[in-house]
């Protein structure tokens, strides 16, 4: 029963390397296969630490004592990035109301790589952001490599996916609503970690 919440945790975690994605695209900056393994793979280094030290964590407490604090952590998170997204989807929707064609017209002439100091920026953000989920997830129970592994693909994915579709509406819509599908899943995850 550890694929469900695996694939949850990968995708909740990897949510905010589609959003990067997308702003990078839409700026006309490309990210190369290699940019994005190394910034997967510090995201998944984050991913581990984090994980790992939850475990250590586990050596302190009582197995269920952890397991209920990790899944109750997960649901508060996920309430957080829904609560987050709340409070500034007024601040997106006047930003794209007052955005000016000239601004447009500059950006879309952007056409450049991802330097390496960008890269590096990437990487380290990405992977704090996956500090509070890895460690509330291992003390719900969550094992080390399954997360690992999802964590990796779908960062890779979504940093792909994101870049290359940078421009389409769908996607766009998709990356405005990282926050709240990750708080989703955040949430799912919490109640699937406390019932099984």
């Amino acid at each position: 029963m550890q694929l469900l919440p695996s694939l949850l945790f990968g995708i909740s975690a990897s949510l905010d390397a589609l959003l990067v994605g997308i702003g990078y695209g839409l700026r006309k900056i490309r990210i190369n296969v290699l940019q994005n393994l190394c910034i997967s793979l510090v995201s998944l280094l984050g991913t581990c630490l984090s994980v790992c030290l939850g475990s250590r964590l586990l050596l302190f407490l009582h197995a269920s004592l952890a397991d209920r604090i990790g899944s109750i952590i997960l649901i508060l998170l996920g309430a957080y990035y829904i609560f987050k997204w709340i409070l500034h989807s007024g601040d997106l929707n006047q930003s794209t109301k007052t955005a000016h064609a000239p601004e447009i017209a500059s950006a879309e002439k952007i056409s450049a790589c991802l330097k390496p100091a960008e890269t590096f920026f990437l990487s380290m953000t990405l992977s704090l952001n996956n500090i509070g989920i890895g460690l509330s997830a291992s003390m719900a129970g969550l094992p080390l490599l399954p997360a690992a592994v999802t964590t990796f693909s779908f960062s890779a994915l979504f940093l792909l996916c994101g870049n290359r579709l940078g421009q389409s509406r769908f996607l766009r819509l998709i990356g405005n609503a990282a926050d709240p599908i990750s708080g989703l899943l955040l949430i799912g995850l919490g109640i699937i970690q406390l019932i099984f």
